[in-house]
């Protein structure tokens, strides 16, 4: 998001920041600036006091990457989780992934 910015020729001026979207929300709704978050992040039943706008047309796609330290225990949870993002990565295959040598 940085990036499209840049290539406008604007500084944003970014007062306040945080990872997760709720608290993001909560500092537009207390009047403190404008935020753009995903539209996933957007809930109209929800977020009656936030407007939305679509700016999709002024952003590139992002992509979003599951990264895994070799050796370390998976809970099932997170294996489904792999799975229901990506069908081919099955639990043997993400196990193997986890057990290679690099």
């Amino acid at each position: 998001m940085t990036n499209a910015f840049a290539l406008a020729g604007i500084v944003p001026n970014i007062v306040l920041t945080a990872i997760d979207a709720d608290v993001i929300k909560s500092y537009v709704e207390l009047g403190l600036g404008v935020a753009v978050l995903p539209s996933i992040a957007y809930e109209p039943k929800r977020d009656l006091a936030v407007g939305a706008r679509d700016a999709s047309r002024l952003f590139a796609p992002t992509v979003t990457q599951i990264e895994l330290r070799r050796g370390t225990y998976l809970r099932g949870y997170v294996v489904d989780f792999i799975a229901m993002v990506h069908p081919s990565w099955t639990q043997d295959a993400i196990r193997r992934a986890l057990t290679a040598t690099a």
